[in-house]
């Protein structure tokens, strides 16, 4: 065997002039086996560059080495495979007995399936790690004794189960019978030559497979390995497996964009310049891939670069690549990549799991909508039945659906028998019965749903897919016969959960994009590495929980078996930093971002500090090169050349002033794009008040319209007062809020409410009817509650409101121990007044020196007959107001007793009655009085009345300023009122007529 070793980018060189010295013959078949099948294009595309055309030199990966020996080898059962069919074997056998010592849990049988696929890659012996374990002496494993017996028996019964599974083989049987066929394969024998390129470390199973090779056939092996601190990693493996080869090191001076840097990384001391490295700080990831398209078009519209002369490397692909395909896609720049999505990835996949999970999600309503709304649901009355479940108020759960729906406007029952199907099926699927059966019958419940005349192209990819991994559940019957209950839908929705669909721009001469992994022993003139920040690159895996490093080393460094401690892979990540950074011949681009797209701050990595320290280059500071996070930032100072039409738009539009004369001068300026730029200068700017902060001109309009209807009503007035925006999106536009969806577990706080007014009327008026006012004790009041709760709400009332059973038996006794303790204090504070009227509606009413009519209702007013006097009670929830009159009208904006007062007063019941006062009755937590006396009332009848005028000239004005508080937790239009513009709230702030409303509410 011929044995050469050098860095990549000598080894690359090497194998080249290997090629073109030893192929005398061009029509000579060699094979080269490679360590990844990117890096077996790469040669191929090297050599054809190098020699003009390269004909019968066959470029393969070990593991298709492999798959063509066993094929070669004759017919042969599939191989058991590395899926969800292999995660519920290893379930059945932690359930056996004396195998249950830990809990099951899915992340505990992936960790395990990962540790036994290690075991079994190192071809590691059951029963030489058994017998070891019985005679060792090692303390460690003396400690941990009964953990590694448990995983030794584990490993064996594994080994067992697997080869003896109906329909299938173990990859071990393949593996062995592939190495077998070396000897004698004639597709082998048809090569003149092979080689073994680029592995820097192989587990047990590649190396067999190698020593096999060796054992038949000339073997020439380029294996990459140098001399350096970065290769630290493969140092062990290269000295145990390859030195006793005679290697020959082949490295060579090969320039690189880290020049005289090269040799000082991870050196502990020593640097040399290197012009060529630029590292960047971006705001964010978004901003590294911003940065790194705009400077490859400078790089190959400027300087002559071509666009596969480029890579872009990162640790992990799953950050960047829907920003570098959707960013490079918009920058015209040609990528030759691959990438992976989830099934969760696409609006079909979503449907296929929300319909699946919809019983065991309870039904909630965010699925159900997603479901009824999907153009995947297959139902004519989809769209119906989609408005008819978002009008209703159910949160989650059948039952609620069951209690909610037959009382939604538009009511249909099909919409019901449709969730109560669903429910019948998916727990139809998860009873105990024959896997195929269970299988059946979930296809038919997708078939059933899903409109699959409304699919195409991708979408027919994805059903098919789906629909072959919900068939793969039927081979779960080579394990167990029959799934368990509650099992089924459990296991569908895991396999689908673990369903990646690839989608490849390869593109030929496009840039490069792909992982450091995949990417080693690559090489571009041009090298963009993206994220190189802690916890991303180097990215550390934590110990084996399982496989744990010590027992790793007994099985490499006592027993022989090949397998790697996870400690190393912080050697292997410097390795593969290594490499990256070396790939680049002419130009090195590091960069890392200051925070994530959620805006946390995020940490540079160790090895943006080593590169710059190696090649000094400055990384912090105010020389540092930093990007700037907003979009207006990275625009405008970027080249104008290389921005996109709408980047270019938003450049114009960054600079106000000239906006407007920079659209004409493209061509671009539009009537409505006029308007809209006219606009962005009008919500910028400080100053008085706007069109855009609610001024109108038809406030008169909204005035009248309230005034000659029902009236003003002191709920409105406070509204108006707290945020006369809110006031002019509800009553100005006539914006509805959306009612909320009812939770299974409490009473909103208006039925609650409702609830009280309602018993507290019953209460009083059978009171009245019975002349008991003043005479009941306290069982006596708590008996009449009793009847008047019971006549509005029974422990069926929660079925309108879709509570639970027991909650709203819960809640129905609270609400008796609340009403009973209230209405027994309040009989106690009646005096001589007896309730008399109740819910008393008033509309258009006119009072002196209120600006306009009063609407509203009337809670309750008591009457002294004696004295020919009344007082108003308004029923609060909960505690509202102060004992001072003025600071509950002016700061707290509870207008209810002042105006009720005065309405009262032009009631025609209430005719030759004097007013003695009004007051607030909170319900909870506990009995509570908040009065306003009649001679109160007079005090502040001029200030209030004044705050009253002001109140109109602002709707009149049409001036409808935001004004943000409290009100914003609850005011369904906060998303859309401009309250988070700092200029539109400055505005607001310092405006004539929020000063002089905010002067009348001091007191």
């Amino acid at each position: 065997m011929e044995l050469f070793y050098a860095h990549y980018p000598s080894l690359e060189n090497a194998f080249a002039d290997y090629v073109a010295r030893q192929r005398q013959n061009p029509l000579e078949p060699w094979l080269v086996v490679c360590a990844s099948s990117l890096l077996a294009r790469r040669l191929a595309d090297q050599l054809a560059r190098a020699q003009g055309a390269v004909a019968n030199i066959h470029f393969v990966t070990a593991s298709s080495l492999l798959n063509t020996l066993d094929a070669e080898a004759g017919p042969a059962l599939p191989v058991f495979p590395q899926n969800h069919l292999r995660d519920f074997l290893l379930q059945e056998i932690l359930r056996e007995p004396g195998m249950e010592r830990y809990t099951l849990s899915r992340g505990f049988v992936q960790a395990l399936k990962s540790s036994l696929r290690d075991l079994a890659d190192a071809l590691v012996d059951p029963e030489v790690l058994e017998e070891h374990l019985q005679t060792s002496d090692d303390p460690v494993l003396a400690q941990d004794g009964e953990r590694i017996r448990w995983l030794a028996r584990v490993y064996r019964r594994y080994n067992e189960r697997e080869a003896c599974v109906p329909g299938y083989r173990s990859y071990r049987m393949m593996f062995e019978r592939a190495l077998a066929q070396v000897e004698n394969s004639a597709y082998l024998k048809s090569f003149k030559r092979i080689i073994w390129y680029g592995f820097y470390d192989m587990p047990g199973r590649q190396l067999d497979l190698l020593n096999q090779l060796k054992a038949y056939y000339p073997l020439t092996v380029f294996a990459p390995y140098a001399q350096v601190p970065a290769y630290r990693f493969a140092k062990k493996f290269f000295t145990t497996n390859w030195l006793a080869a005679g290697a020959q090191c082949v490295e060579t001076k090969v320039p690189g964009a880290l020049g005289a840097a090269e040799p000082y990384l991870f050196e502990p001391s020593g640097s040399a310049p290197a012009e060529q490295v630029k590292i960047v700080a971006a705001a964010n990831p978004s901003g590294e891939v911003f940065f790194a398209a705009k400077e490859i078009l400078k790089l190959v519209e400027k300087e002559g670069y071509n666009f596969g002369d480029i890579g872009v490397l990162v640790r992990s692909q799953t950050p960047y690549e829907e920003q570098v395909r959707r960013v490079f896609a918009q920058n015209y720049i040609p990528l030759d990549a691959s990438f992976t999505y989830p099934l969760s990835h696409f609006a079909l996949g979503v449907f296929c799991l929300n319909l699946f999970s919809l019983c065991t999600g309870g039904f909630a309503r965010e699925t159900v909508l997603a479901l009824l709304g999907s153009p995947y649901f297959k139902h004519p009355d989809k769209a119906r039945w989609h408005r008819l479940a978002a009008r209703s108020l159910a949160s989650r759960d059948l039952n609620q659906w069951r209690d909610l729906l037959p009382h939604t406007d538009g009511y249909d029952p099909a919409l019901l028998h449709w969730l109560e199907d669903c429910r019948t099926q998916l727990l139809g699927l998860d009873t105990p019965q024959p896997w195929e059966h269970a299988t059946q019958r979930a296809l038919c419940f997708l078939k059933d749903n899903l409109d699959e005349t409304t699919l195409q192209g991708k979408e027919l990819e994805i059903l098919e897919t789906v629909v072959a991994q919900i068939s793969s559940l039927q081979n779960f019957a080579a394990v167990r016969a029959q799934s368990r209950a509650g099992e089924f839908t459990r296991e569908l929705l895991e396999a689908l959960g673990a369903l990646s669909f690839h989608e490849v721009e390869n593109l030929r001469g496009g840039v490069t994009f792909t992982d450091v992994q995949r990417g080693r022993g690559l090489s571009f003139k041009v090298v963009f590495i993206l994220g190189l920040n802690e916890k991303s690159f180097p990215l550390l895996q934590p110990e084996d929980p399982i496989l744990r490093d010590r027992y790793r080393y007994q099985l490499r460094d006592v027993l022989g078996f090949w397998i790697n401690q996870q400690a190393e892979r912080a050697d292997e990540e410097r390795l593969l930093f290594f490499t990256a950074l070396t790939a680049a011949r002419e130009r090195l681009y590091g960069s890392y971002a200051q925070a994530g797209e959620d805006g946390k701050e995020t940490v540079p990595s160790v090895y943006v500090a080593e590169l710059a320290r190696a090649a000094q280059r400055v990384w912090q500071g105010e020389n540092a090169q930093q990007l700037s996070g907003e979009t207006g930032g990275c625009i405008g100072a970027g080249d104008e050349a290389f921005l996109t039409e709408k980047e270019m738009s938003y450049r114009i539009v960054f600079c106000r002033q000239t906006a407007v004369e920079n659209y004409r001068a493209c061509g671009l300026l539009s009537p409505a794009k006029e308007r809209t730029l006219r606009a962005a200068c009008e919500i910028v700017r400080t100053g008085p008040l706007t069109d855009f902060d609610g001024c109108i001109k038809s406030g008169a309009q909204v005035f009248e319209k309230a005034d000659s209807g029902a009236g003003f009503s002191p709920s409105s007035l406070q509204e108006l007062a707290g945020c006369p925006m809110k006031y002019f999106f509800d009553k100005g536009l006539g914006l509805e809020e959306p009612d909320e969806a009812y939770s299974r577990r409490e009473l909103s706080p208006d039925k609650r409410g409702t609830a009280y007014h309602e018993v507290m009327q019953d209460f009083y008026q059978e009171l009245l009817r019975s002349g008991l006012t003043h005479e009941l004790f306290d069982t006596g009041v708590a008996e009449y509650i009793d009847r008047a709760l019971a006549k509005h709400y029974t422990l069926q009332s929660g079925q309108k409101f879709g509570i639970y059973p027991l909650v709203w038996e819960m809640i129905l006794e609270e609400m008796r121990a609340q009403l009973t303790a209230f209405a027994q204090a309040d009989v106690k504070a009646l005096g001589a007044f007896v309730p008399s009227y109740f819910e008393r509606e008033f509309s258009k009413l006119r009072v002196e020196d209120v600006p306009f009519a009063l609407g509203g209702i009337i809670d309750r007013i008591d009457v002294n007959e004696t004295e020919k006097t009344f007082a108003v009670a308004d029923y609060k929830s909960s505690k509202k107001g102060v004992n001072d009159p003025a600071t509950t009208f002016f700061v707290h904006l509870i207008f209810q007793p002042f105006l009720y007062l005065l309405a009262a007063e032009k009631l025609p019941q209430l005719a030759g009655y004097k007013a003695t006062g009004a007051c607030l009755l909170s319900i909870r937590p506990k009995y509570g009085r908040i009065g306003l006396s009649a001679e109160q009332a007079a005090a502040l009848r001029p200030a209030a009345t004044a705050f009253l005028r002001k109140l109109a000239e602002i709707v009149k004005s049409g001036t409808f300023f935001l004004n943000p508080g409290k009100l914003c937790t609850y005011c369904a239009y906060s998303r859309f009122c401009r309250k988070d513009s700092f200029t539109c709230l400055m505005r607001a702030r310092k405006s004539a007529v929020s000063q002089s409303l905010e002067e009348m509410r001091r007191v």
